[in-house]
């Protein structure tokens, strides 16, 4: 899960609005929001608020928001037609500087949804067995890929993140923050956090390459009619499984050498939707439309994951592997917007 970010920034241009004369369209980092006409100037220092930011009751009073949080919830809303993505202000403080986090200052968090009951009990932890990378919002970071810098963008699946890997010679399976318990008599097709461990291919790549890494852990995504929101086409009480990263011994192999070695023995992998030199627009189009895992009836897309061809760093985000969320999910249904 990407943390909370509450960045001071500069509102990058002004756009007016093309369906109300009293509102204008902001951009600020690789977000828009709709503002009151005369606010705010392109190059204005803001405070930019995230959807799915909770305000304490105290700030939203003073911002004169309460009204249009839902649960002190900020979400995505439609103004006037035009879609809204979060909130900006004036900086409390004129001095902070431009990219300075002020989430505590005001108190922000990020909403995190109920706990739903999990499949497997937690399992005592490993030092090896590493949660997975924390994916941060493009949006917030829109300068951290270079422009045309040689990248990979495969679809975002809405399912649950599931690592497997052989650590020290000894067969692992989990969630993101939680270690399982191996099932009784093996029963792994039944397990959400077990269950690549079902699918032959998975059992024949991760063996061999535990014969020469103490370390192997597979990243990926189970998903299905029972699993979340977005179903796939999969049926309720079935499952699949696409991996998405592979750890070898502390390192992440770099995409081509990742989808090689998953071709070699079969294991399903994300849609790869585009190898190319990077560009926001260009990503930006690609988080939209309907999921390439179905054919007819396709559902929207969740949104896109990108990264470099080769790996690497930046000291903003650590490894460099950002997310870019489609419009439409962002929005929901429409109970989830507010169309004014």
């Amino acid at each position: 899960m990407s943390s909370l970010i509450v960045p001071v920034a500069l509102i990058d241009a002004m756009l007016p609005h093309p369906n109300a004369d009293a509102l204008e369209i902001a951009h600020v980092l690789g977000w828009q929001l709709v503002v009151r006409k005369g606010d705010y100037q392109a190059g204005a220092k803001v405070v930019y608020f995230p959807p799915d930011t909770v305000l304490p009751l105290e700030v939203s009073e003073r911002f004169g928001v309460t009204k249009y949080l839902s649960k002190q919830r900020i979400r995505c809303a439609r103004l006037r037609g035009e879609p809204s993505f979060g909130l900006a202000v004036a900086p409390d403080d004129e001095t902070w500087a431009v990219g300075e986090n002020v989430a505590e200052h005001y108190g922000a968090t990020k909403y995190e949804p109920p706990l739903r009951p999990t499949a497997g009990d937690a399992e005592a932890d490993h030092p090896l067995f590493v949660a997975y990378t924390d994916i941060e919002n493009m949006r917030n970071f829109p300068t951290v890929f270079v422009p045309d810098e040689p990248v990979v963008v495969s679809e975002k699946i809405h399912g649950t993140n599931c690592r497997v890997g052989v650590v020290e010679g000894e067969w692992m399976a989990g969630s993101k923050g939680l270690r399982r318990v191996r099932p009784e008599n093996d029963r792994f097709a039944h397990n959400t956090y077990w269950f690549p461990w079902s699918l032959e291919p998975v059992q024949a790549m991760l063996t061999a390459l535990a014969a020469r890494h103490r370390q192997v852990m597979l990243f990926g995504e189970v998903f299905g009619g029972s699993v979340q929101s977005l179903g796939y086409g999969v049926a309720r009480g079935q499952m699949q499984f696409r991996a998405f990263d592979l750890l070898l011994d502390g390192r992440y192999a770099d995409w081509p050498d990742f989808t090689a070695w998953c071709a070699n023995y079969g294991v399903a992998v994300v849609p790869e939707l585009s190898s190319m030199p990077f560009s926001l627009e260009a990503v930006k189009r690609l988080s939209g439309g309907t999921t390439t895992l179905m054919g007819e009836n396709a559902h929207i897309r969740e949104g896109v994951v990108v990264r470099p061809l080769r790996e690497r760093t930046d000291p903003r985000v650590g490894r460099v592997i950002l997310k870019y969320v489609s419009d439409a999910y962002l929005f929901g249904d429409a109970s989830d917007y507010t169309d004014v």
